[in-house]
């Protein structure tokens, strides 16, 4: 995405070199602030990085998901601490 695109003027944008870790942090703590059995709705378009990128850069196996075109719906559960 362009610095000046509309895209990153509406959504922001990935910075090229710590994506991966921004994701991952991100991730984390979307689901540190989850109560045990909150779900997290997770939405991706694989138009630049594949989804399969991503879930290689986060802990959690998502229960179900959907795709349509190039965008995936998942749905992620923060399990109880045992």
């Amino acid at each position: 995405v362009g610095d000046k695109s509309w895209l990153a003027k509406k959504y922001g944008k990935l910075d090229l070199l710590t994506w991966r870790d921004d994701i991952s942090k991100g991730f984390e703590e979307c689901m540190r602030v989850l109560k045990p059995n909150g779900i997290l709705i997770f939405k991706w378009n694989e138009d630049q990085i594949k989804l399969s990128e991503i879930l290689k850069i986060i802990d959690f196996e998502p229960l179900f998901g959907n795709k349509r075109s190039k965008t995936h719906w998942l749905v992620f559960m923060k399990e109880e601490q045992a």
